[in-house]
Formats: structure tokens, sequence, C-alpha cells
């Protein structure tokens, strides 16, 4: 099955990492009520879908708003937006904290994060390969 055309944009001429974009825009629709708190964030694949990204770079953005105290992720369940949502003083506190404090990366990580968000391709390419294979299911000897 061939990949579908992204829905949504990301600002292409920032310098900003993919998953910080994303991590920006999807704070600005929880803070404006379009991901309401307690409402499912969408999956790290739909979102990549949608924006054309990587899913490790979505859930990279996602880690971003949990980090926040934006997001909380139950396991086996997804990611929801946090019931109530913190003050937006309390998230300056939180991206202000030396642990947390966001940082310029290297040349060195972002091209790691360029080659892995490839071979995440090469792999949802290879898996979809193998689905279509196992569909066809063996062929009788000759």
């Amino acid at each position: 099955m061939p990949r579908r055309a992204a829905v949504h944009r990301l600002p292409q001429s920032s310098d900003r990492p993919p998953y910080l974009l994303l991590a920006d825009v999807l704070r600005q629709q929880i803070r404006a009520g379009h991901l309401a708190p307690g409402a499912q964030v969408p999956p790290s694949r739909v979102l990549g879908e949608d924006y054309g990204i990587a899913g490790m770079t979505a859930r990279a953005a996602v880690r971003v708003l949990r980090d926040e105290g934006l997001v909380h992720t139950v396991q086996g369940r997804g990611t929801f937006v946090t019931d109530p949502l913190p003050s937006l003083p309390d998230v300056a506190a939180a991206l202000s904290a030396p642990a947390s404090r966001p940082h310029m990366p290297t040349a060195e990580y972002a091209e790691l994060v360029r080659r892995i968000d490839h071979l995440t391709e090469v792999q949802d390419a290879l898996l979809h390969l193998l689905g279509q294979a196992a569909r066809l299911g063996p062929r009788p000897a000759a």
C-alpha cells in the first residue's frame, strides 16, 4: 500500500528540527482546545502520515509534550491530553529547568536523526512488502 500524501504541512522555512515543529503545532492545538483535556492524541503513525514525517519524529514530538506535562501515555491505550492542563507558568518553569532546557542538536545528532528516519521509512516499506507476500501465499511446487 503506497504512503498517502501528507494532509498538513510543517513550516519549511524554520531551522528547528521537525519534531519541535510538530510539538509546536500539537501544543497550539491543545492550548486552543482542538485537542481538549482527556482527548486522545493521534498515534505517532497517524501523525507521521498526516505531516509527512517519520513515526519516530512524531514520537519525539509527543515526548516533548510529555516532558512539559501537556500529555500522558497509558501503556497499551495511547497518549492523552492532561486533564486538567498545567498553567502556562508551570510549563514555562518546566522548560527552564536545567534538565529539560531545550538545546540545539549537534550536526552529528541531526544526521543520526535523519538516518533513523530513513531507516524507519525503509522498514515500513519492507514490512508492507512482507505483508503483500504473505497474502499471496505459498507457491505450488513445479
